[in-house]
Formats: structure tokens, C-alpha cells, sequence
């Protein structure tokens, strides 16, 4: 009798969820936000990581800030969307977003929610991470044994950026961008030392 598995990688990710929720589009849009529950994205940032027209982009915004799920805030002429951690199905919709994820899209899931962590490179020829925390501690993650972490603290970082960029360039020159925060010090540094990350799929 042959074994039966429950490996959700052999399915199609997004055709599950789409069972679940009726439109692809929701889908895709629900990964975004609910990988990375801590950031806030403008419409333009979700049409590049969704590679959904705008239109479409706008119209589930809006239908997920109609149910709650999403608020706005508005800075300058952007507005901006994040999602309401307190909504009462946030739990189980990011356990399904993350059950449902690649290998990648579980191991930014579990990286974003740790407030310490301020920059993850993922080298994809051999899953190999850096990740550069505040405190240099490594953030703790769960059934990802496939990937092989790296954990610097952001003086390290930064001074190996400047003394050493050799040792970084292995994540700097092949690595993708797990988190696409480029807003702070870190991205400035790497900008100015003269590396053009990537981003990985799917990140804003």
C-alpha cells in the first residue's frame, strides 16, 4: 500500500487557497501582507510583487479593508495598507499562508515577525542565510531544516561592509533580498559600497 503524504509542496500553492477564498487575486495580494504582517505596502509596491495589474490590486485592497482585515493610513500621497493584527482571523489565515508557502516564502514568514531582525540574504544555489539581527542573537525557526543560517549583529555587519566586503559578497552579489526593507542604515551602506541585491520572488 503506498504512503500517503501531506507535503503541501506537491500541490499548487495558490489553487488551495484559491479553493478557499474564491479569487486568485485575493490570493496572491492576502501573501503579501500576511508573510510580512509588520509592514505597511502602497499600491505600487503590490502590483511589482504581485505582478497583478493595479486595478486588480485595488479592488481586493479594498475588499479586504472593507471585512477589516487591512486598515490605511495615508503619508504625504501615499496611502498605505497594512493588516490588522488583532482581526480575529489573523492567526489562522497566516498559519494557512504559511502552510501553504514554499520552503522561501515559510522561512521570510517566520524572519519577519521577529521585530530583531533587520536584513535576511538568501544565497538560493545552496540555502545558505544571512540574516543581521539588533542583537546578533539567531531568530528561532521552526521545520526549516533545509536552510543553513548565518547570524551577524548590525556593527558586524557593518563593519565587515567596510573592512571585509569580500565576506559578504557571497549574499551581497548572489543572494536575494528575503525582506525588501530597504528604508534604513543597512541598505544606504550596501547601496554605497557599490552591490545591487535582488529581490527575492514575491517581495515588495
Amino acid at each position: 500500500m503506498q504512503e500517503a503524504t501531506t507535503d503541501i509542496r506537491q500541490h499548487d500553492q495558490e489553487t488551495i487557497l484559491t479553493g478557499i477564498f474564491a479569487s486568485r487575486s485575493r490570493v496572491v495580494v492576502l501573501r503579501v501582507f500576511m508573510l510580512d504582517p509588520l509592514r505597511a505596502y502602497y499600491q505600487r509596491q503590490l502590483e511589482h510583487a504581485t505582478g497583478l495589474p493595479i486595478r486588480a490590486v485595488q479592488r481586493e485592497l479594498e475588499r479586504l479593508t472593507s471585512v477589516g482585515l487591512l486598515y490605511r493610513r495615508v503619508e504625504g500621497n501615499r496611502s498605505y495598507c497594512q493588516v490588522d493584527m488583532e482581526f480575529p482571523l489573523f492567526d489562522e489565515l497566516r498559519s494557512m499562508i504559511l502552510k501553504t508557502g514554499s520552503p522561501e516564502e515559510r522561512l521570510r514568514g517566520q524572519l519577519a515577525i521577529d521585530e530583531s531582525v533587520q536584513l535576511a540574504l538568501l544565497r538560493e544555489e545552496d540555502n545558505r542565510v544571512l540574516v543581521v539581527t539588533s542583537g546578533g542573537k539567531r531568530p528561532t525557526l521552526a521545520g526549516l531544516d533545509e536552510f543553513t543560517v548565518e547570524t551577524m549583529n548590525v556593527d558586524a555587519f557593518t563593519r565587515a561592509l567596510s573592512e571585509a566586503p569580500e565576506t559578504l559578497a557571497p549574499y551581497l552579489a548572489q543572494g536575494v533580498d528575503l525582506l525588501g526593507r530597504r528604508d534604513g542604515v543597512l541598505w544606504r551602506r550596501i547601496e554605497a559600497a557599490g552591490y545591487i541585491v535582488q529581490r527575492g520572488k514575491g517581495v515588495p
